[in-house]
């Protein structure tokens, strides 16, 4: 049986989303195969929860843990953390430094990934389309002209550097965008403006089993929320989008979709559990995102895509899991 470290929680608003996904992950591991201990970690502290949600601290030094007076060490890092420090490479660069093995991507392909501007950039390099963008960093004079000589209302203004959507304004108005601006700095030093696309967002997740890339069914999400995009709200409150897999689109825009999340899952170098977001509008396809930590509840995206080819959920990490421990022979 292989002692699996499953890490929650980290550093930014999305924690408690992160320590909620962790909680679903262990019901649902294999418990024949696997033993999990939950790690959740802040700035403030890194600590293994027991069974009666007692805190013990991790030695930071060889990520180890007591129990019963003696030492446990970890075969794998599941990491279920939304935002830095696990999905920014930072958490990555310090497993590679102990040799432990984790189930998400490197350092560098994180630490991209979670860079808007640089991973639309890398995307259009590559010759895939994505709205038009600018990126503003904290210090920047910034003023609505200055925002509006580069791109044209209406907009989203998000942080370079987050996830789960948290800061980010759809903006209509001129008068709207510096308040919007400042809502994103409490987020994040870097500022993201991108024009906003009319069209059907589509998301289609993708992960290595038994040593080749399945990508999972087109999922069609519909936000019902007045921000107008699958927002915070959207993603987390019941009955705030509707997520239709498989999303109803030709057969043409399907395949599209899924070569597309193949192409940019291999030039991203990604390993483990990837989400791709897109968006179809005027008859193309828009890359818009790469989610390497994507939510993992039984309700939420990947897991939905892949019940719907008779993947379980339970199946869905034991397949990433022991690909992880197979890849680290």
């Amino acid at each position: 049986m292989k002692n699996i470290a499953l890490i929650a929680g980290g550093d930014s608003g999305e924690y408690v989303v992160s320590v909620n996904s962790a909680k679903i992950i262990r019901e649902n591991l294999d418990k024949k195969k696997f033993k999990a201990y939950t790690i959740v970690i802040s700035q403030k502290k890194w600590v293994y929860l027991d069974a009666d949600n007692r805190e013990h601290p991790v030695d930071k030094n060889d990520f180890s843990i007591e129990e019963h007076g003696g030492k446990i060490y970890f075969d794998c890092a599941l990491i279920t953390i939304h935002g830095t420090p696990g999905e920014d490479g930072k958490l990555q660069g310090y497993f590679d430094l102990l040799q432990i093995p984790y189930t998400t991507s490197g350092l560098m392909a994180s630490s991209i990934t979670f860079n808007k501007h640089f991973c639309n950039a890398l995307a259009t390099h590559w010759g895939v389309d994505v709205a038009r963008s600018v990126k503003f960093v904290k210090g920047d004079h910034l003023s609505e002209a200055e925002v509006l000589s580069k791109v044209n209302l209406p907009v989203f203004i998000k942080p370079n550097k987050g996830g789960s959507s948290l800061g980010t304004t759809f903006v209509k108005k001129k008068e709207e965008i510096m308040p919007a601006v400042r809502a994103c700095l409490e987020h994040d030093d870097e500022v993201f403006v991108e024009e906003f696309l009319d069209g059907v967002e589509l998301t289609c997740g993708a992960y290595i089993r038994n040593g080749e890339l399945l990508v999972l069914p087109v999922t069609e999400i519909i936000s019902k929320t007045e921000a107008r995009f699958f927002d915070y709200k959207a993603k987390y409150t019941k009955g705030a989008a509707d997520e239709i897999t498989p999303a109803r689109i030709s057969e043409e825009l399907k395949q599209l979709v899924q070569r597309t999340t193949r192409y940019l899952y291999q030039k991203f170098e990604l390993k483990g559990i990837c989400r791709l977001d897109f968006i179809y509008s005027k008859d193309r396809l828009f890359f818009l995102e790469a989610n390497i930590t994507p939510g993992m509840a039984e309700t939420s995206i990947v897991p939905q895509q892949a019940e719907h080819i008779g993947i379980s959920i339970t199946q869905l990490f034991t397949d990433v899991l022991e690909e992880t421990l197979r890849e680290a022979r």
